[in-house]
């Protein structure tokens, strides 16, 4: 079976909007004022990459042949940016055990959280997402 290869996006906060940038595809870019902006110009870059390659003849890098699928992934100061207003800070130190005051700091930017710490605020916004589910 030929499973589809993965190219992952990380979508940072910016000054005017977010950011992309491919972890598997180095030195390729792209921005929206908004996240739904943001995974369409990912998209966009990606193709107009593809044909300057063309273009000037340069080989093509082995996971932009065939078939792909974008991964979206947030960094945790954009990630708590997009969500601001929809879950609590305080709800998400609840739920992942990492203290308000530190969530405060990783979605300023003054701080940026180890991969764990990470882990630990998706776990815990999937813990709320799943509560929210049981509600009837």
């Amino acid at each position: 079976m030929n499973s589809m290869k993965q190219i992952h996006v990380i979508l940072e906060l910016g000054k005017d909007g977010y950011g992309v940038s491919f972890k598997e595809v180095p030195n390729i870019f792209g921005f929206g004022e908004t996240v739904e902006l943001a995974k369409k110009d990912a998209e966009d870059v990606i193709k107009f990459y593809i044909e300057c390659l063309n273009e000037v003849k340069k080989p093509i890098p082995e996971i932009l042949l065939g078939e792909y699928e974008l991964i979206f992934e947030f960094d945790v100061e954009a990630l708590l940016k997009y969500i601001d207003g929809t879950v609590t800070k305080r709800a998400i130190a609840k739920a992942s055990g990492i203290n308000a005051v530190q969530l405060t700091h990783y979605s300023s930017g003054l701080k940026k959280p180890r991969k764990a710490q990470r882990d630990k605020i998706i776990a815990g916004l999937h813990k709320i997402a799943n509560d929210l589910l049981e509600v009837s």
